[in-house]
């Protein structure tokens, strides 16, 4: 570990960099700042938006669906989706009253998340002092790997503690979370839309066309392991919406290793920029063998949650072409070391962006302002506004994409008051 823990004569463990030069190097932190802390409180929140459409709206509805109180099973795909958004929200202060807030991508079972962040991580950090962010994310990682809780909610917790702390600290400096991480973030950048949730072709196509109208260049589409379907849909599309420049493909993994090599090559004779999540995600040899395939370029990394679960696929033989963390799970910390080690390894980074609110958007578009420009950063368009009045956000879609705005933290203010009518109570 590059990390020790120095006892006080307060009676409190100072938790410090080791090597600070090194990782700090690492990481690109810009060292003209402080990024020192000590958290005075933490205390999560369970947020439900009941009258909300669903991640997925009016998508392929009534093929075989299966929907519950809470969740959602879409024909064609293995994973549960939230009936509404649900997410959970975090709230750091510091000892100095700055207040920074967090979120993960946890659409489902958020109150897991709450419940870690209030009744367990509290009481390991409340009161202790953190020579940076990274000091406190290797310190909670610490706490419990030994045990086995290297992903899941363990790290869906820390990684939006993770991203409170550096909106506090960002707020505290003076200074954009981006320009913490990177002394020279990119200013504006271009997005594509995350989904085209329309219920029949013509009205998918007349919503790419709306889209279109206000700059934006690419938009990717969900499929499923049905290659001739999956092709038959992206032609009928490319057709409708000639002007937009990229289009991207995701079978959320719900590829055979036959079809996963058939999509590659059809999809890539469609130009697509990229090929998202065709396997199974802890199938490494079979990414491995569909990396060397002709085709689209192959993308995926969001179900990955801290630099030792990535390490091994970005390395030789490589089991992608792109690299997707999403911020949600990795959090400021872990995200600019897994882009570090994407880097060196030869493999761009562009964040991938899931289910969430003001917050965990704020905190993804800060991230596309240090990424590489190779790619156009992904957009859930929708979902950014599902708080409403309670919460104030610097970021503004327009002209296809983003400016970062001249705001301190990741750029999102919440008006507490106005949570009420959002909160779960458990």
């Amino acid at each position: 570990t590059l990390l020790h823990q120095q006892y006080t004569s307060a009676g409190q463990f100072q938790i410090t960099n080791q090597f600070p030069q090194r990782f700090n190097e690492r990481i690109r932190v810009n060292m003209s700042s402080n990024t020192s802390f000590s958290i005075k409180s933490v205390e999560s929140i369970h947020l439900a938006f009941k009258n909300s459409a669903s991640y997925w709206e009016s998508y392929r509805a009534n093929e075989g669906d299966r929907v519950t109180e809470r969740f959602e099973f879409k024909q064609g795909w293995q994973t549960v989706y939230a009936r509404y958004v649900e997410t959970p929200l975090v709230k750091v202060t510091l000892s100095d009253g700055t207040v920074g807030w967090g979120e993960a991508n946890a659409g489902i079972g958020p109150e897991v998340v709450a419940l870690i962040i209030n009744e367990l991580m509290a009481q390991m950090i409340e009161g202790q002092e953190f020579e940076s962010p990274a000091a406190l994310w290797d310190f909670l990682y610490d706490t419990q790997r030994g045990r086995g809780y290297s992903s899941g909610y363990w790290l869906d917790a820390l990684a939006a503690l993770d991203i409170a702390v550096w909106d506090a600290v960002g707020k505290r400096e003076q200074s954009p979370v981006a320009a913490l991480l990177d002394p020279n973030p990119r200013s504006q950048f271009d997005v594509y839309l995350s989904g085209v949730r329309r219920a029949t072709l013509e009205e998918r196509v007349d919503h790419v066309k709306t889209w279109i109208d206000t700059g934006l260049k690419g938009a990717k589409i969900f499929l499923t392991g049905d290659v001739e379907a999956g092709t038959t849909e992206l032609d009928g599309l490319m057709a409708g919406a000639p002007d937009l420049e990229q289009w991207m493909v995701d079978t959320l993994w719900m590829c055979s290793h036959e079809s996963a090599e058939l999509g590659k090559i059809e999809y890539g004779k469609r130009n697509v920029r990229f090929f998202e999540c065709p396997l199974q995600p802890e199938d490494l040899t079979g990414h491995q063998e569909l990396v060397k395939k002709p085709g689209a370029d192959i993308a995926l990394g969001e179900h990955f949650r801290s630099r030792y679960q990535m390490e091994q696929w970005v390395q030789q033989p490589r089991a992608l072409d792109v690299y997707q963390p999403d911020i949600g799970r990795t959090g400021f910390t872990d995200y600019m070391v897994q882009m570090d080690i994407a880097a060196k390894a030869g493999i761009k980074t562009t964040p991938h962006m899931g289910t969430g609110v003001s917050v965990f958007q704020a905190a993804t578009l800060q991230c596309a302002a240090v990424a590489p420009p190779d790619y156009l950063q992904e957009f859930q368009g929708g979902l950014s506004d599902r708080l409403e009045e309670a919460s104030d956000t610097g970021w503004h879609y327009a002209d296809g994409g983003f400016v970062l705005p001249d705001r301190p933290g990741i750029g999102v203010e919440i008006n507490e008051s106005l949570l009420e009518p959002f909160i779960v109570k458990h």
